[in-house]
Order: C-alpha cells, then sequence, then structure tokens
C-alpha cells in the first residue's frame, strides 16, 4: 500500500442488508464519484455477498427481498458461509468502509487480516435500549477496533470520540442529483395541497407529535391530503387514529420511488420527540423535502434549526400552535410556498451536493 496513492485502490463499501433505502443513500450513490477518482468500489451486502452495483439490480433485489425475508430467516451456518465469502472479498481490499454493520465479528475478522483500513460509520443512536436490542450490544467494542470512525453529525461525533480518536465527519447527501434527474417529469396534483411526510415504520411514531395541529388544520381548509411513505406493512402500521385528516399511505419504497412521492409533495413534515434518537438522526429528512422542492416545516430541534432559516428556506415549529400556524400560512399562501422551497433547493445545492460530501468522504478513506 506504500506509494501506491488513492488512485487504483480498492474500498470495500459493506452493508448489513441491500433491502435499505440507506444502503444507496450512504453507498451506492457514489458510484459515479468513486471512478472518477480513480477508485475501485465493491458493493457488498450480507444479503447479497458476491457484491453488486448496478442501481436496477438493487431495486429488484430489493421487490425480491420482500418475500424472501433473509434477514429472518436466514440459519446461523447459512450467514457464516456469506460471512466467511465477505471477509475473502475484504482481504483483496485496501479500506473496508462497513455501514452499519451490528456483527463484532465480522469487524474483528476483517480488522484480523492486517490488509485493509477498517472504517465503521456511526450514524444514529446505535447506545440507545431498542438499537442495543436490535444487535447493537457491542458498539463500542466495535468503534474501538476501528481505524476510523465516519459520523453524520457533531452529535454522533462526540459519542464516538469517548472511544476512537480518529473521527470524521460526512455529512448526509440528500442525492438532490438523482432528483434533478427525475424534476422534469415531476406531476403534482394541482386540486389539491399534498402534505408529505416520508420514514419508516420505526419513526412513523413521531406523527403523534402533530396529531392535533393536523386534525385542527384537516377541519379548516379543504382539498388537503396527507401522503405516508414508507408506513410499513398495514398490519405494522403505528400510526395516529386521525379523524379528519384524509390520508393515503405507501408501505415502502425503493430509491425512485422515494424521489417520484416527494417531487409531488407540496409541504413536507418533519415532527420530532426530543432525545438521543433525533439528535443523532440530524436533519436529512429536511434536506430530503428540499431537494423535492416541497416547502418544510420541521420540528425546531437539533440540526434543523442549523439548515432551515425560519420562514427563508423552510418554516421550523416548537408548539402545537406553531405547527399549525406554518402549515396553514404555507396553505394559504402558494407563492411564498414556491419561493421558500425554491430556496431549500438552492441552499441543498450549495451546501449538500454530492461533489461535497463524498470529497468529506474521500478525504475520510485518504486519512486511514
Amino acid at each position: 500500500m506504500i506509494g501506491r496513492g488513492m488512485a487504483g485502490r480498492r474500498v470495500m463499501l459493506l452493508m448489513d442488508s441491500a433491502t435499505l433505502p440507506s444502503s444507496y443513500s450512504a453507498a451506492l450513490q457514489y458510484r459515479d464519484s468513486f471512478r472518477a477518482a480513480g477508485l475501485d468500489a465493491l458493493y457488498v451486502a450480507r444479503d447479497q455477498p458476491e457484491g453488486f452495483e448496478d442501481r436496477d439490480r438493487l431495486a429488484n433485489w430489493f421487490w425480491r427481498a420482500r418475500m424472501r425475508k433473509l434477514n429472518a430467516r436466514m440459519k446461523r451456518g447459512i450467514r457464516r458461509r456469506w460471512d466467511d465469502r465477505i471477509v475473502e472479498l475484504a482481504a483483496g481490499c485496501d479500506v473496508v468502509y462497513a455501514l452499519k454493520i451490528p456483527s463484532l465479528e465480522l469487524h474483528q475478522r476483517i480488522r484480523a487480516l492486517n490488509q485493509p483500513r477498517l472504517l465503521v460509520l456511526c450514524a444514529d443512536a446505535f447506545w440507545l435500549p431498542f438499537a442495543r436490542q436490535q444487535g447493537w450490544e457491542d458498539l463500542e467494542a466495535i468503534l474501538r477496533l476501528a481505524h476510523g470512525v465516519i459520523c453524520v453529525n457533531d452529535f454522533t461525533a462526540s459519542y464516538a470520540r469517548t472511544f476512537n480518536d480518529r473521527i470524521f465527519t460526512v455529512n448526509d447527501s440528500p442525492q438532490c442529483e438523482d432528483f434533478d434527474a427525475m424534476r422534469p417529469s415531476a406531476i403534482r396534483d394541482p386540486s389539491r395541497v399534498t402534505l408529505g411526510w416520508i420514514g419508516s415504520p420505526l419513526t412513523a411514531g413521531s406523527l403523534y407529535q402533530i396529531r392535533e395541529p393536523l386534525e385542527d388544520l384537516f377541519a379548516e381548509f379543504q382539498d388537503l391530503h396527507l401522503r405516508l411513505v414508507g408506513t410499513g406493512l398495514p398490519s405494522l402500521l403505528n400510526l395516529p387514529r386521525f379523524e379528519k385528516v384524509q390520508w393515503s399511505a405507501v408501505p415502502d419504497y425503493d430509491q425512485s420511488g422515494m424521489i417520484r412521492e416527494v417531487l409531488a409533495m407540496d409541504i413536507g413534515l418533519f415532527p420530532l420527540y426530543r432525545g438521543d434518537d433525533a439528535l443523532a438522526r440530524g436533519a436529512l429528512k429536511a434536506l430530503v423535502y428540499m431537494s423535492g422542492e416541497a416547502a418544510v416545516v420541521a420540528q425546531r430541534y437539533g440540526e434543523n434549526a442549523d439548515v432551515i432559516e425560519d420562514g427563508v428556506n423552510g418554516m421550523l415549529a416548537s408548539s402545537d400552535q406553531e405547527w399549525h400556524d406554518k402549515i396553514a400560512f404555507l396553505i394559504r399562501n402558494p407563492e411564498e410556498r414556491k419561493r421558500i422551497a425554491t430556496r431549500g433547493l438552492a441552499m441543498v445545492r450549495d451546501r449538500f451536493s454530492r461533489a461535497r460530501t463524498f470529497e468529506q468522504l474521500r478525504n475520510a478513506i485518504e486519512s486511514v
């Protein structure tokens, strides 16, 4: 490795599952960036160990995995054999970037190779009790083991720094460039104002934070619709029992589906409850709405206040009254809503472009 320089080095981007939207967000979106930098990027997931790169293959795998549910049903022996294959591939790499891999054993086996440098991603509050129950009981040992830790914001970095002094901040990228590619074909329903929320079954409970303001708004305004994206299957819904709110839901999504949904939203909603989980998540959801040119109304908490200038490129709300009033203002004033959304998009392009966030990632890879 000495004297090779960055060009020609092989970097493995290792994901726990190819089915997660975050796999694209944190890894596959940089496919062309790695090529331009002269880096040989190998994309590997623990449920697809032979590697993948093509976006269509990832999308197809996503839908097949819904039926197979491999992560839930895979026997220990199969998982072990697949991890064996990942370790074999890692032996031929210069850097392994492990994106949200909870297995301490797999990290230990890669580190023991003594060839690749090991980077790990700490992007959520994995130290919280519910994360421990999902397999993160060895988080601190994983952080200590790594040659470097990538964090998405100062809050996660402050926790990781307790266990590793090689910390790199790589901002979440909302994939604005992918929105731009699909923007010309975007269609919004002119007969109604669409309020949108995007997330997962694990984060759908945040909608309880704004249940009462939403009920009041739907009683006050006609031609409103609430679109919920990523709620999970009907049997898993963790949604408020809305009474007046007219809503529809998409249980899950792939990358292109997410972009189409956000491009159809007029107003993007980002409620949060206070706590480590919200602080660790940062402001990515707000940035995604901005990339889709939807006017954002977000909780005045954590990183949201760093990226949203209230009334300029988005709206910040703390109380029920503020949530009601900020959304009502955007409903009543479509021209101002459009101006706020346009300024939000401009801010994302300026501060969170793929080129800028890739340079942060590249710096972390070079540094280890």
